[in-house]
């Protein structure tokens, strides 16, 4: 039995499967930013200790290092990529010319960072002591933590403004994934396609991928499973029994997908 086809009516769930590292990377820090922004924004005490914790996650990362240099190497290619478009008749040079604009400006801030990304906010004597002390299992107790807890009661208003100012001096790196992840997922197009006995191989040795996206019918509890090489793309399609282990569906499943480039 088939699943019934989607339509643009259906509620669906859509997963992303990264094929580089470096767009792994990418999606990892885009869903920290999402999250932190979406907990900023609840305002409550218990949601800005979450924000917080999202942020030291997002600092760890970047400090890494290997997160500027992919920046530096991604942004140059988009504006290799886009520039040889300016030759083209159909292409509108306005919009092209501020694109590019915004390109080399984000190229430029990634080139001009002083240190790592976040070392100022890293030194900053209340990050480090809210970080140590939330590392540690209920640390962020009154007790622990009473620097914290002073923080998390002060005004909304203040606290906020904190949080935005902690943002703004590594806005340059969301806004450089943003464009990146933007341009990746617009360069593919969505098909209807069908997994016969649950499986679907994707072959990538002529057109090489950077991102898989998958839409799934949201009240089918089923959900993809990634097996990705460099010359294929296997998806096996899943659901949970019984005993909550997943385990594989044996019968033709309809879902979309886009191969973005």
């Amino acid at each position: 039995m088939t699943d019934n086809n989607l339509t643009s009516k259906s509620e669906f769930l859509l997963y992303e499967y990264p094929l580089k590292e470096n767009v792994r990377g990418f999606l990892r820090l885009e869903t920290l930013f999402k999250h932190y922004s979406r907990n900023v924004k609840a305002s409550n005490g218990e949601s800005h200790l979450h924000a917080l914790k999202i942020f030291f996650e997002i600092l760890e990362i970047l400090e890494r290092g290997d997160t500027r240099s992919e920046l530096i190497k991604e942004l140059a290619r988009l504006q290799d990529q886009f520039s040889i478009l300016s030759k083209s008749p159909d292409v509108d040079l306005s919009k092209l010319e501020n694109f590019l604009k915004q390109i080399k400006q984000l190229h430029a801030w990634v080139l001009n960072y002083e240190g790592k990304f976040g070392d100022k906010i890293r030194k900053d004597p209340f990050i480090e002591a809210v970080k140590y002390r939330s590392s540690i299992p209920g640390g962020a107790c009154s007790f622990d933590c009473p620097d914290l807890f002073l923080f998390l009661n002060a005004p909304l208003e203040e606290r906020v403004t904190q949080f935005n100012s902690w943002l703004e001096e590594i806005k340059g790196v969301k806004t450089s994934i943003d464009v990146i992840l933007r341009i990746i997922r617009e360069s593919g197009h969505w098909t209807n396609e069908s997994a016969p006995l649950g499986s679907f191989m994707i072959e990538t040795t002529e057109t090489p991928l950077q991102l898989l996206r998958l839409k799934l019918d949201a009240q089918s509890k089923i959900f993809p499973d990634f097996s990705c090489g460099r010359h294929r793309s296997n998806i096996h399609f899943m659901v949970f029994n019984e005993q909550h282990r997943k385990t594989p569906i044996q019968r033709p499943i309809a879902f979309q997908l886009a191969c973005c480039q």
